[in-house]
């Protein structure tokens, strides 16, 4: 009987070791386009993309539900992050987004834009919020404020 599970579990070990080796590890690309459509056709606001990237950070989630766009990001080092914009007014967005518990924690300059820097509810995690227009932006995680503040700097119409 061992004989038997022997047989069938060095193949798998095999393949896997094979997928691994030839770097089928990493994901593909996300496509976008679908979900920017959905916010340009919506009308409430015009969705900011994150543009040029650092090696090794990648968009790896799009949504765009209840008029609120979703944009996750992975940075090298547990940088998760995520990027929520929306109509929808400050005071009903950060309690949605950071929980009811988030504070405001002064301001921060990013690319010469000012932001207010937010303490969320929940333990680990930082935010900065921009209010332009109609449009609030929160980019927020449990990446570092260096992370947030790139990621924030890198959105473009």
């Amino acid at each position: 009987m061992a004989l038997s599970m022997l047989v069938l579990i060095v193949p798998v070990f095999l393949v896997v070791g094979l997928y691994r080796f030839l770097g089928h590890e990493t994901p593909p690309p996300l496509d976008t386009a679908e979900v920017y459509g959905s916010v340009q056709r919506a009308g409430q606001f015009e969705a900011l993309k994150p543009e040029q990237l650092p090696s090794g950070w990648r968009i790896v989630s799009i949504t765009y539900t209840d008029g609120v766009l979703r944009i996750g990001v992975t940075a090298p080092g547990d940088g998760a992050m995520q990027v929520a914009e929306s109509a929808k007014p400050k005071a009903e967005l950060v309690p949605a987004i950071l929980g009811k518990d988030s504070q405001a924690a002064g301001d921060v300059t990013v690319n010469g834009s000012q932001w207010e820097r937010w303490t969320p509810g929940r333990p680990g995690e930082r935010a900065i919020l921009q209010t332009t227009g109609t449009r609030t932006v929160i980019v927020f995680g449990q990446g570092k404020a260096e992370q947030l503040s790139q990621l924030a700097g890198s959105l473009k119409a």
